[in-house]
């Protein structure tokens, strides 16, 4: 059996907004509090209120990402106007946009 597995692209910016103001790249882990811990560490980045973690459901959204995968898991935590949302992405969506960060931060 293998191991659940999270995939998640991470934006942010306005609520509303039609493209984000900032792209946090791409992300993998295979347990629970790593989830948490990416989630807790996007709230401080976006210099947003700690206890908006307690929005997630953190218990519930690992047992959907453990029986479906992340690739439909999506979700928002908006304070004010502004969002920080989490992209499910399958194990194809995640190595695309890590090989294309990959090219974009090389020396060409």
């Amino acid at each position: 059996m293998s191991k659940p597995t999270y995939r998640y692209a991470i934006t942010s910016g306005l609520h509303g907004c039609y493209m984000p103001d900032t792209h946090w790249g791409a992300y993998e882990g295979h347990r629970r509090k790593d989830l948490a811990d990416l989630i807790r560490d996007h709230l401080r980045l976006a210099d947003m209120p700690a206890c908006l973690f307690e929005r997630v459901a953190i218990t519930s959204l690992w047992k959907a990402v453990k029986k479906h995968g992340s690739s439909s898991m999506h979700f928002t935590i908006v304070h004010k106007d502004y969002e920080l949302a989490f992209h499910g992405l399958t194990e194809k969506e995640y190595k695309d946009i890590v090989i294309q960060n990959e090219w974009l931060d090389s020396d060409w």
